[in-house]
């Protein structure tokens, strides 16, 4: 099965080529050419393409925005060291250690020292 990722304009392009050296597809709403929109509109476009989205913003740690939209998942890296290095290294080791997370619908945040998943 192969999952679809939505890097939110705040992720760095170096991000894409190491989602899709792991097997998975990657857009960025910047190559869309749609950065600068609200989130509303990142969630239409993940639900209308099947995309996990993939974010720094704190605001899609919203629960009950999460609940509303019909997306596959979103993954809100919110880390102290938001270096690209630091986010490809932490995003590598997720896809290949959590990568079942992906099988069903999940708000889940990554932090500094744990992984919160919300259903």
């Amino acid at each position: 099965m192969s999952f679809k990722f939505l890097l939110d304009e705040t992720m760095p392009f170096d991000l894409i080529e190491c989602i899709r050296n792991k097997g998975y597809e990657a857009n960025h709403l910047k190559i869309m050419e749609k950065g600068g929109i609200k989130n509303g509109e990142v969630y239409k476009i993940a639900q209308e393409n099947d995309y996990w989205i993939l974010t720094r913003d704190s605001d899609f740690k919203n629960y009950q925005k999460f609940i509303i939209y019909d997306v596959k998942g979103i993954i809100v890296l919110a880390l102290s060291n938001t270096k690209t290095q630091n986010l490809i290294s932490i995003m590598k080791r997720f896809l290949e250690t959590q990568h079942d997370k992906l099988l069903s619908k999940h708000l889940i945040i990554i932090e500094d020292s744990n992984i919160k998943v919300y259903e």
